[in-house]
């Protein structure tokens, strides 16, 4: 996460960083990066379940080809969750509140919602191979119900995750 920092740093004009020389307005402006670094972390969690999601409905179609009806349920119930997964993660309030915002995150907080983010790259790794798992056992023919299983699984656990982080976001848990 830090790199991203850097990056939203680095992009800064003379202006900006004149700025930051201003009592009261460094730590103000800190945020304000911390907000920017969110929004690129949370588009690129995004984008990966896209590219999942896109991959189930390749996978639905050649089920449909095949004549593999009977396992489509499952399969777009995981679908499902990984696209409402997806949308919470893009509409979601950034990490990090302004001025005038209800809800204000404290800076423990901001380091918390980063693990969780951390986290959901790590969930991203783990529909992939939950996908690659349907994506095999439709082509061998077998063991197609028990990857679905697994699949809408973990796409359960992304939500779960998610409405942790929102938890830290909005002050309702302390981990």
């Amino acid at each position: 996460m830090e790199n991203l920092n850097d990056l939203v740093q680095s992009g800064k004009n003379g202006f900006q960083k004149l700025l930051e020389k201003i009592p009261g307005i460094s730590g103000y402006k800190k945020k304000e990066d911390r907000r920017d670094t969110d929004k690129i972390v949370r588009e690129a969690i995004a984008q990966r379940f896209e590219e999942q999601w896109s991959r189930i409905s390749a996978i639905q179609t050649d089920l449909l080809k095949t004549g593999g009806l009977v396992h489509i349920g499952e399969l777009e119930s995981a679908a499902l969750k990984i696209r409402q997964f997806t949308d919470r993660v893009k509409t979601a309030s950034y990490g990090y509140s302004g001025l005038m915002d209800a809800v204000k995150v404290d800076e423990s907080a901001l380091e918390q919602l980063y693990d969780y983010d951390l986290y959901l790259f790590s969930l991203a790794d783990s529909v992939k191979a939950a996908v690659d798992a349907v994506e095999n056992a439709v082509a061998g023919g077998t063991g197609i119900d028990d990857a679905n299983r697994n699949l809408v699984k973990i796409a359960q656990e992304c939500i779960v995750a998610f409405n942790r982080r929102t938890e830290v976001f909005t002050g309702t848990v302390n981990s």
